[in-house]
């Protein structure tokens, strides 16, 4: 953090080992970096970090772009209740 005219501000700069230019095949070493530019049919993101998560009902791991780790928890979520509802008998999709 700096401060300017009395203001607290973050800084953006990054060290170049907290900086990861790929793409696609993330693995346990590139948590915690960025990638400074990720392009996707849906838009641009930036300084988008990379996380580690894991379904906690099945274990299921996944490793990427946080962006993608939202979705991956969601759908596994959303899985999970369609399981439990059909374990229970019930057609409607929702769980007790």
């Amino acid at each position: 953090m700096a401060l300017v005219d009395g203001v607290v501000t973050m800084e953006q700069e990054q060290k170049d080992d907290d900086i990861c230019e790929k793409m696609e095949g993330w693995t346990h070493e590139d948590v915690g970096k960025r990638i400074p530019m990720r392009k996707t049919p849906n838009g641009t993101y930036y300084n988008e970090p990379i996380v580690s998560v894991f379904c906690q009902f099945c274990a299921s791991e996944f490793i990427g772009p946080s962006r993608e780790a939202g979705g991956f928890l969601g759908g596994h979520e959303c899985l999970h209740a369609w399981e439990i509802s059909q374990a229970m008998g019930r057609d409607d999709g929702m769980v007790e």
